[in-house]
């Protein structure tokens, strides 16, 4: 657990994620924001569906205790952030929260939630940073008080782009990540766990402060003029 807890950066395995975010180029964050993340959870699911069935009761209470910690403290460290790569780095603690909650009950119908869930996460998130990719190349910074303000503005096509992968990581419907959260909330349901569900779900609104502030950045605040950036 505390291997691929770390991979995944599960909380309390997770402390290195948001400086190795803000740190490496932003296409090598894009990289291992989903595709270690998605091999981790591979690996995990079937470490604990295959070869620990017989475990499932012990196992199953251990990863929701941690599911809820991991959700809360992501997401209540993503509300302070000015960085929005150090955003995304807790924003994707976060997920890892949610992802871990359709893998508690041990269910097929839990392990596909979860499968479906990285695939939405991984365009959603790829999605984001494509974005973020072109604004830097542009002499934009990833700030979200300063030149992120105004984006529209600027850049409408990137600006709309985000605000369309923003919401879809916050869950809001009819996107997929809307889905996504569904299926894994209704697995954990079926299964009895209804007390992490409302955590999720508690969760799930917290997000969106954060995600939804930064398109009313993009659009409502006034933003300043950048300069492109020139290669001396």
């Amino acid at each position: 657990v505390v291997g691929f807890g770390f991979k995944i950066a599960m909380v309390p395995f997770h402390t290195w994620t948001p400086d190795a975010y803000h740190g490496a180029p932003t296409p090598v964050t894009g990289f291992m924001s989903v595709a270690t993340k998605a091999a981790a959870f591979a690996a995990f699911m079937r470490v604990l569906t295959q070869a620990l069935p017989a475990s499932q009761e012990s196992w199953s209470w251990a990863l929701a205790v941690l599911a809820a910690v991991t959700m809360t403290l992501g997401n209540l460290a993503a509300l302070r952030q000015l960085s929005l790569k150090r955003m995304l780095a807790y924003s994707r603690i976060a997920h890892a929260g949610y992802a871990l909650v359709g893998l508690v009950p041990g269910t097929s119908q839990g392990v596909s939630a979860v499968v479906f869930y990285l695939f939405c996460y991984a365009f959603m998130n790829l999605g984001a940073f494509a974005v973020i990719v072109a604004l830097e190349r542009l002499g934009e910074n990833d700030v979200l008080q300063g030149q992120f303000a105004g984006l529209a503005d600027r850049q409408p096509v990137l600006a709309a782009t985000m605000a369309v992968f923003l919401f879809s990581l916050a869950g809001i419907p009819p996107l997929a990540g809307f889905f996504a959260k569904l299926f894994v909330f209704s697995a954990a349901m079926d299964a009895g766990w209804g007390w992490l569900v409302l955590i999720g779900v508690v969760n799930s609104v917290i997000s969106a402060f954060y995600y939804l502030y930064i398109t009313v950045q993009m659009y409502f605040k006034p933003g300043i003029e950048v300069q492109p950036a020139h290669d001396d």
